[in-house]
């Protein structure tokens, strides 16, 4: 009978453990807009013009901190979706995927785990930027509200587009730009039940950051630090081609030179 509380104690701490991993109430899929990431620091290329993975992260409705105790990064446990997740989920600033994956996955999957382990989480994240009813650049162009130079965008115009084609309310990121200093769109949330599946409405735990009006550029105004970057790496471009064609035009005169010698040399031999 002694060993009873004791069991019960086990028990108790067990059950206590369990939700507390797995504590989160919602997710957050957050995607990045990479023209308005690279606004501020120098990326490693262009960046693309289409929403990428920025993460997905568990979330709650209070500022308790998540207990995240989740299994340690393998890279072997998502060979399978590295196509996808290249192009999907790219680290557009360095380049390296890799560690911007292991860096999710430490920072907001493990918060996740359980119930999905790292292979269910990286899938849960692509199942749903794949899924043309939440391709959110599509939406936007299709409403007439995407990207631009010249016009300033409405927050309720874009939340209101993307609410009418998914029918919940998602939330919106802007951050500086470096070279105007105006609003722009940085990010959109999409909000989804703990089972990765169920899109719900995002509230202000989404942490919206957008004011009522801000800009959305195709890709950063070049700074001209930027500007001389890309003419160099244009003119290195454009020599590389005229070396290549300079060289083929002189195998070329080299080869019908060669061929006009010996061909001489061969008939002046057959004439003597």
């Amino acid at each position: 009978m002694a060993q009873a509380p004791f069991i019960v104690s086990i028990f108790k701490f067990v059950l206590l453990t369990s939700c507390v991993k797995a504590q989160f109430d919602y997710f957050q899929m957050v995607q990045q807009w990479p023209p308005a990431t690279c606004s501020g620091v120098r990326c490693y290329a262009n960046p693309p013009a289409m929403f990428t993975i920025h993460g997905l992260w568990p979330s709650n409705y209070s500022n308790v901190p998540l207990v995240c105790a989740g299994q340690p990064f393998n890279p072997a446990q998502i060979a399978t979706l590295v196509p996808q997740l290249n192009t999907y989920w790219p680290d557009v600033i360095s380049g390296n995927n890799q560690r911007f994956w292991k860096h999710e996955w430490d920072s907001h999957g493990t918060c996740s785990d359980p119930p999905f382990n790292q292979l269910q989480y990286f899938q849960t994240t692509l199942n749903i930027r794949t899924n043309h009813n939440y391709d959110l650049l599509a939406i936007l162009n299709t409403a007439g509200l995407g990207p631009t130079a010249t016009n300033t965008r409405q927050y309720g115009a874009i939340e209101g587009a993307i609410q009418a084609a998914t029918g919940k309310k998602p939330g919106l990121r802007c951050n500086k730009n470096a070279q105007s200093k105006k609003k722009q769109l940085f990010e959109i949330i999409l909000c989804f039940d703990k089972n990765g599946v169920t899109l719900i409405d995002c509230t202000q735990f989404a942490g919206i950051t957008c004011p009522s009006q801000f800009v959305w550029l195709h890709r950063p105004p070049l700074s001209l630090v930027s500007a001389v970057g890309e003419l160099k790496n244009s003119l290195v471009h454009q020599v590389s081609i005229l070396k290549f064609l300079f060289l083929c035009i002189l195998l070329s005169v080299t080869i019908m030179f060669r061929k006009r010698f010996y061909g001489t040399r061969r008939g002046g031999g057959k004439q003597e």
